[in-house]
């Protein structure tokens, strides 16, 4: 049954293997993590495996609550010592019954028996996630949100009392540590039908608790070019969102080599994250017209600006928040090419301008742009801009990137030699100009290049 080298756990009567890893050994999946519970010392426990791992031990937690982790190139060992005074008592003050057993590694007497007192054998077969107690989810309020990304991996319902006990106890959550809630949250996004569970989430009051920034959403009607309200048009954009990454071939096969055109894996997480949050400005930037025509002005501005405060509140690296600030700032620009299409006046230096605006994330934003307009309901704007995306992903991968692989006409040191400039922030303008011309397809040569550096010096 196990698939874990046991032999270099020492044998002991305290010594148990406990929670996930368990829970994971009994579905099939071989754990990564490999969760240990001890009577007896846990960090001598830990010595002696980092001993026959030849590995060092790293020391997590506060005094009285360490953890001891050792890292192998195949595992993660985490020794901990009990939450009680037996297993049995450790086990009552977890989470949920699927994560609530143990195997005995004991190799002398019931090494690899199961020890399951809150049936989680049964809510296994049974596809559930079942609290212990209310109390021990109000203990770490942390746990409200893993019973979404614990169901949302594995494809499990949350049973009615547990629900009620996620919503009855939903404000909690911001008692906990920003860091968990963010990790909890990421490794959520990361699964790929975790739409279903984010409704759920918000249905229990879980979702605008965390974020309460999406509450002035709700019942913000949106103009003719939407279907559903801002909150309603929120989740059905992340739902399409989650569709075009996890199963392209499913949502817009119409779409030209889709898969070679959708962002990295490494980004999935952090654009759901995006979509999530890229209309928070809407309801503080809402008006009316004399005609009765409904506005949002500015609103990717203040979406953006709203979302730096939540990005900082849940502990976002610099480079997650330089990432979703930059998705949601410019989160219109496809759409304003979009539109310069459908009139027959979109330039080749546009279209130049955008890619060397967005860079390596191009393809991200588009494909956030596919979602959002996804998510307003209106079918035949979907069409046009499928349409109008396949027109992208052929000059992008026929043009754009063809000449991205060779070195500019012109750089600083020309701009030095030839025109006795000095370096200063007008280098990178007059080397932009240049690019976007080259990109263009309106100059060729150095030669053109430097003219063309002449005329917007205005030199004679």
């Amino acid at each position: 049954m196990l698939k874990i080298n046991t032999n270099l756990i020492p044998s002991s009567s305290n010594t148990f293997l406990v929670g996930g890893t368990v829970r994971d050994i009994i579905i099939g999946v071989t754990p990564k993590d490999i969760d240990i519970v001890t009577l007896d010392n846990p960090k001598q426990l830990a010595q002696a495996i980092a001993a026959n791992t030849r590995r060092r031990i790293i020391e997590l937690g506060k005094p009285g609550m360490k953890i001891f982790r050792i890292v192998t190139k195949e595992q993660t060992y985490d020794i901990a010592p009990a939450n009680g005074k037996s297993i049995k008592e450790d086990l009552s003050n977890r989470d949920f019954t699927i994560n609530a057993m143990a195997v005995s590694l004991d190799k002398n007497n019931g090494n690899g028996k199961i020890i399951d007192p809150h049936k989680g054998i049964d809510d296994l077969n049974n596809k559930t996630i079942r609290m212990i107690s209310s109390d021990n989810l109000k203990s770490d309020p942390v746990r409200l949100l893993r019973a979404y990304r614990i169901a949302s991996r594995l494809g499990f319902s949350i049973n009615s009392e547990t629900s009620h006990a996620i919503s009855e106890a939903s404000s909690r959550i911001n008692t906990s540590a920003a860091e968990r809630i963010k990790d909890e949250l990421f490794k959520l996004f990361n699964t790929p039908h975790s739409h279903r569970y984010i409704l759920m989430m918000n249905d229990a009051g879980l979702l605008t608790a965390i974020f309460p920034e999406l509450i002035p959403l709700k019942d913000c009607s949106q103009n003719l070019f939407h279907k559903y309200d801002a909150f309603e048009h929120t989740l059905k954009a992340y739902g399409f969102l989650e569709n075009i990454l996890h199963s392209p071939d499913s949502q817009i096969s119409e779409i030209i080599n889709l898969k070679s055109f959708l962002p990295s894996p490494n980004h999935y997480a952090l654009l759901k994250y995006t979509i999530l949050l890229h209309d928070i400005g809407k309801p503080r930037t809402r008006s009316i017209d004399a005609k009765g025509r409904i506005h949002f002005y500015n609103h990717e501005k203040i979406s953006a600006d709203m979302t730096i405060k939540i990005n900082q509140r849940l502990r976002l690296s610099n480079n997650e928040q330089d990432y979703v600030d930059f998705i949601i700032r410019n989160h219109l620009r496809p759409l304003s090419l979009f539109n310069a299409y459908n009139q027959n006046r979109l330039s080749k230096k546009a279209v130049s301008r955008f890619f060397l605006t967005c860079g390596q994330m191009t393809k991200d934003i588009l494909i956030h742009t596919a979602a959002d307009l996804s998510g307003k309901g209106i079918n035949k704007n979907t069409r046009a801009f499928i349409k109008f995306l396949n027109f992208l992903i052929i000059r992008y991968n026929d043009s754009f990137l063809p000449k991205k692989t060779i070195p500019p006409l012109i750089d600083g040191d020309d701009l030095i030699n030839e025109f006795g400039l000095t370096p200063s922030p007008l280098f990178s303008k007059i080397l932009r100009h240049v690019e976007e011309e080259r990109f263009s397809d309106n100059i060729t040569t150095r030669n053109e290049a430097l003219i063309l550096v002449k005329d917007f010096l205005n030199l004679k």
